[in-house]
């Protein structure tokens, strides 16, 4: 049959599987969820709740996204140094400049 011992470890790993199914159903409800928000309301904010430059900042420490940010850095310092070198009269010259951006005085108005 079964030994003492057995009958011991079996009833012990019974007690364990109670006390979790308990936790899980503790867990349940909504009250448990309003609970559940609050804790994690009072801890450190995740990287799902962060929004706007906290979020950027976040996503620049990662490893992984190092080279994206020099790229990206690179690319706007070339951008801001092209926009700096257009002059005024590269704007006149330039049809799209010239239509949509330029404010030229039409007179009478």
């Amino acid at each position: 049959m079964v030994s003492q011992a057995e009958v011991a470890e079996i009833n012990t790993y019974f007690r364990h599987r109670m006390e979790e199914s308990q936790k899980i159903w503790a867990a349940r409800g909504k009250d448990a969820r309003v609970a559940a928000e609050k804790a994690r309301a009072a801890g450190p904010p995740t990287w799902r709740q962060l929004k706007g430059i906290p979020l950027m900042l976040h996503e620049i420490g990662h490893v992984g996204n190092r080279p994206f940010m020099i790229g990206f850095g690179v690319s706007a310092v070339i951008a801001l140094w092209v926009q700096t070198k257009f002059t005024d009269d590269m704007k006149e010259s330039s049809p799209y400049w010239s239509q949509y951006h330029l404010k030229k005085s039409t007179g009478g108005h």
